[in-house]
C-alpha cells in the first residue's frame, strides 16, 4: 500500500534557514520539496569532485582484497596522506594503464607482423640507406602470384615463402637522384609495399615487457589507493551532505524581497505528532493538511513481508502515483509462479536454496531481503520442477523407480495450457485491479464500470466455452447485456453518450486486438521452461556420449562437462527466468490493471548512510 502523506507549507524567517535546515536534517523524517536554483562555482565544484570520489570508490572495489592488505603487512604498501591524493593517484593510474594497454595492444599487432621478417638490425638497414646509397623495401604478395622471374630483374631475396598463404620478401635498389629516392619497383597490383620495420622481434618483446612492467607498476599505486577505500567513501559522504543541505537551504520560495521563504516538505501520516512537535517547539509558523495528488506527494509504499521482497522488482520501472493502487502485492505471487515456470528444474531450485542456507549468516542484514526472494523464487523453481519431472536435465518420469508416478508429472503438452491459462487469470485479475484503479485515480466507482462490463463479458463468455454456462440461457444473455451497456455507456462517464459510444467501440477494438496479444506473450512462461530443459539434456547426453571408457579420466571429462555446461545454462535460464516474468509484468499486468506511474520516491532529509 501507499502510506498517507501529510503537506507541510513552512513559513521561515531567511536568517533562520540554515539553523532550522540542520536541525530538521538531524530530526530525518521530513521530505524537503527540492528547487532549482544556480548554484555558485564552488558547489558545482564540490557536486563534480563527489562524483569522481564515488566513481573511483566504485572501481577501488574490484581490486581484489588481498592485494592492498598484503603489501600493507609487508610493509611495501603504505596509504597515500590524504584522501585527495588516493583519489588522485588512482585516476592517474588508471588513465596510465588505459595508455598502457593500448600501447601494448599495438605493439602485440607489431609483433605479428615482425615475426615473418626473422632478425635483423634496423641499424644497418639506416647505415646502407645513408653511407652505401642502397634502400631495402619490403613488400607482400600471395604465394600464388609471386613470380621467380623477378629475381632476374631486382634484387630480391625471400625472408617467408608461403606463409600463411603470402610471402614475403625484400628488394634492394640503388638511391637515385639529387633527393637520394628509390626507382619504382613494377611487381603489379598484387604486391603490397610495407613499412620498413623499426625495430627488430626481440626489441619489440622487449617493448611489451617494459609495457607490462610500467602496468604493474600502476596497479600498484591502484592497490596503494584501495587502502583509502573507506575513508574516500567516509569523505564522499560528507560531500553529499553538504551538497543536499545547500539544496535543502535554497529549496524554499523567496517573498518580500528574500526575507522570507516558504519551504514545502512531506511526511508519512504517522509521523505527523512527531513532526509538528518539532515545528512547535521550534517556533515554525506552518500549515499542515493530509496530501492530494493533484500536489504530486512522494511515494512510500508500506507491505507486508512476503509483498515487500518484491518492491525492488517493482521499482525497476516506476512507482506508482499518489492516486494509484500499489500493485506490489499483487504482482508478487505471479511473479513467483513465473520464475519457478521458467527456471523449471528441481535440481537448480535446490541448489540455490542450499547456497543461500548454508551462507545465510555470512549475508549482510542489508541484502537479507534479496536471499529471501531468492529463497522464494526458487521454492516455486523446485515445485514446478518436480511437478514437469526435471532434475538437473534428467527426466525423473523415464527413471526406472519412478516410472509408475509417470503419470503424476505434468506433460508440455499440459504445461502449454497451464501457460495460458495462468495468463488469462492474470490479465483477468489485472482488469479487476483496474476497475478499483480508475475509480481511486478519478474519484468515483462510475469511471470503473466500463472495465467491470469488460470483466462481466469474459467471465461469462468463458464460462460458457466452458460449458458452465449454458449460451442459450436467460442469464448468459443478461450478462451480456449489462456488459454491453457498461461498455458502451459508462466508458466516460459524464460526458455525451455518442462520446461514450465511440470509446466504447474504440476500446472494443483495442480490446479483441490486445487481450490475444497478450495471451499469446504468456507462451513464453512454457517455452523459457522447456529450452532450459533440453539445453540440460543435451549436456548431461555430451558428458556420457563425449567421455569416452577411460578409467577415471572418463569421469573426470564427464564431471568437467557437466559443471561447465550446466553452469551456463544455469546462468542463461535464471536470467531469462527473471527478465521475461519482469516484462510481463510491465507490459501485460500493468496494462491490463490500468497503471499509469511516475510517483517519484519518498526521500527522507538527513545525513546521509554509510
Amino acid at each position: 500500500m501507499i502510506e498517507p502523506m501529510i503537506r507541510y507549507n513552512l513559513l521561515l524567517y531567511h536568517g533562520d534557514v540554515k539553523p532550522f535546515m540542520e536541525k530538521l536534517r538531524d530530526l530525518g523524517v521530513v521530505d524537503v520539496t527540492f528547487r532549482d536554483w544556480d548554484a555558485p562555482q564552488q558547489v558545482r565544484n564540490l557536486m563534480a569532485a563527489s562524483e569522481r570520489y564515488r566513481a573511483v570508490y566504485q572501481h577501488l572495489g574490484s581490486v581484489k582484497p588481498g592485494a592492498a592488505e598484503d603489501g600493507l603487512k609487508s610493509g611495501d604498501l603504505a596509504p597515500f596522506a590524504t584522501v585527495d591524493e588516493a583519489v588522485e593517484a588512482y585516476e592517474a593510474a588508471a588513465e596510465r594503464i588505459s595508455q598502457l594497454e593500448n600501447m601494448r595492444a599495438k605493439a602485440t599487432t607489431e609483433l605479428d607482423e615482425l615475426a615473418m621478417w626473422g632478425e635483423f638490425d634496423p641499424d644497418e638497414i639506416k647505415r646502407l640507406r645513408t653511407e652505401e646509397g642502397i634502400a631495402l623495401r619490403f613488400f607482400e604478395v600471395s604465394a600464388k602470384q609471386y613470380k621467380p622471374e623477378w629475381e632476374r630483374e631486382y634484387a630480391i631475396q625471400v625472408v617467408a615463402s608461403n606463409l600463411g598463404g603470402e610471402t614475403y620478401f625484400v628488394v634492394a635498389q640503388p638511391l637515385a637522384g639529387p633527393n637520394g629516392t628509390a626507382e619504382p619497383v613494377d611487381l603489379g597490383n598484387a604486391v603490397v609495399e610495407l613499412k620498413a620495420p623499426e625495430m627488430t622481434f626481440a626489441q619489440k618483446e622487449r617493448q611489451i615487457e617494459e609495457y607490462l612492467r610500467q602496468e604493474k607498476e600502476q596497479q600498484e599505486i591502484i592497490a596503494r589507493a584501495a587502502l583509502s577505500r573507506d575513508r574516500i567513501w567516509a569523505d564522499y559522504l560528507k560531500m553529499k551532505d553538504r551538497i543536499m543541505f545547500d539544496d535543502a537551504v535554497h529549496a524554499g520560495e523567496s517573498f518580500a524581497d528574500g526575507t522570507i521563504q516558504i519551504v514545502e516538505a512531506w511526511s508519512v501520516e504517522e509521523n505527523r505528532g512527531k513532526v509538528e512537535a518539532f515545528l512547535d517547539a521550534e517556533g515554525i509558523i506552518y500549515e499542515s493538511d493530509r496530501a492530494v495528488a493533484a500536489e504530486n506527494p512522494p511515494i512510500k509504499l508500506k507491505n507486508h513481508f512476503f509483498a515487500r521482497l518484491f518492491e525492488p522488482i517493482g521499482s525497476l520501472y516506476m512507482l506508482p502515483r499518489y492516486n494509484e493502487i500499489d500493485i506490489t502485492p499483487f504482482f508478487a505471487p505471479f511473479f513467483m509462479i513465473f520464475f519457478g515456470m521458467c527456471f523449471g528444474d528441481a535440481g537448480y531450485g535446490l541448489l540455490f536454496i542450499l547456497a543461500i542456507l548454508i551462507f545465510w549468516r555470512k549475508i549482510p542484514a542489508k541484502f537479507r531481503d534479496f536471499a529471501w526472494l531468492a529463497l522464494f523464487l526458487n521454492i516455486a523453481t523446485v515445485f514446478f520442477g518436480m511437478l514437469t519431472g526435471n532434475f538437473f536435465g534428467i527426466e525423473l518420469a523415464k527413471v526406472p523407480a519412478l516410472v509408475r508416478f509417470r503419470e503424476y508429472f505434468v506433460s508440455n503438452e499440459n504445461m502449454f495450457n497451464v501457460a495460458i491459462g495462468l495468463g488469462a487469470a492474470q490479465i483477468l485479475f489485472g482488469m479487476i485491479l483496474r476497475i478499483f484503479n480508475r475509480s481511486k485515480q478519478n474519484g468515483s466507482f462510475l469511471y470503473g464500470l466500463s472495465t467491470l462490463g469488460w470483466v462481466i463479458l469474459l467471465v461469462s463468455g468463458g464460462l460458457a466455452l466452458a460449458g458452465v454456462l449454458d449460451s442459450a440461457s436467460i442469464l448468459f444473455y443478461v450478462l451480456l447485456g449489462i456488459a454491453g451497456v457498461l461498455i458502451f455507456f459508462f466508458n466516460s462517464p459524464h460526458k455525451n453518450p455518442l462520446v461514450n459510444i465511440g470509446a466504447g467501440l474504440y476500446n472494443s477494438y483495442e480490446m479483441a486486438t490486445g487481450v490475444v496479444g497478450d495471451l499469446v506473450s504468456y507462451v513464453r512462461l512454457f517455452a523459457i521452461g522447456l529450452a532450459g530443459a533440453i539445453i540440460a539434456q543435451v549436456f548431461n547426453a555430451l558428458s556420457v556420449g563425449l567421455s569416452g571408457n577411460i578409467p577415471v579420466l572418463s569421469w573426470i571429462f564427464m564431471a568437467v562437462i557437466l559443471v561447465i555446461g550446466h553452469g551456463l545454462n544455469i546462468f542463461i535460464s535464471a536470467l531469462g527466468a527473471f527478465v521475461h516474468p519482469v516484462r510481463l509484468t510491465f507490459v501485460e499486468f500493468y496494462k491490463n490493471a490500468g497503471f499509469e506511474g511516475g510517483g517519484r520516491k519518498f526521500m527522507p532529509f538527513k545525513r546521509a548512510e554509510k
